[in-house]
């Protein structure tokens, strides 16, 4: 993927706990990545992803924890799915917990990829390549 193509995706991280959304940010910026939107919960991030879909402003790439205040990370998967402008954003659900029934449940659910925590960068580039290079 071009250089200048990372710089332009907009991407959506949300999690409730912001040392976590720093150590993910942190992580895409070493990428080349720089236009981020954090949120701490599922119903700030529906709200939100509602919001910039309206504008004409879509996110492109989606990571979203699964276990989370007020509406949890497999609510709002749901609901994006459900959601013509985002049927195909690559969505990257994390998590600490890393029982098999949760991943299923997840992917089942339209999750393009999981992501176990904390993160390595080496994981996350690898997943984010092999999810973008399939919508080229």
């Amino acid at each position: 993927m071009a250089e200048v193509d990372k710089l332009k995706k907009k991407i959506l991280i949300v999690d409730d706990i912001k040392s976590m959304r720093a150590d993910l940010i942190k992580i895409l910026i070493d990428l080349g990545y720089s236009n981020f939107k954090e949120c701490a919960d599922g119903q700030e991030a529906w709200d939100d992803l509602c919001l910039e879909a309206q504008y004409g402003n879509p996110y492109q790439i989606i990571f979203s924890d699964i276990n989370m205040p007020i509406m949890n990370g497999i609510n709002l998967l749901k609901k994006v799915r459900n959601t013509t402008i985002y049927k195909t954003t690559p969505i990257f659900m994390v998590s600490t917990e890393n029982e098999k029934d949760i991943v299923i449940k997840a992917i089942l659910e339209g999750a393009t990829d999981y992501i176990l925590k904390p993160y390595n960068p080496i994981t996350v580039k690898d997943k984010l390549t092999k999810s973008l290079s399939k919508l080229l």
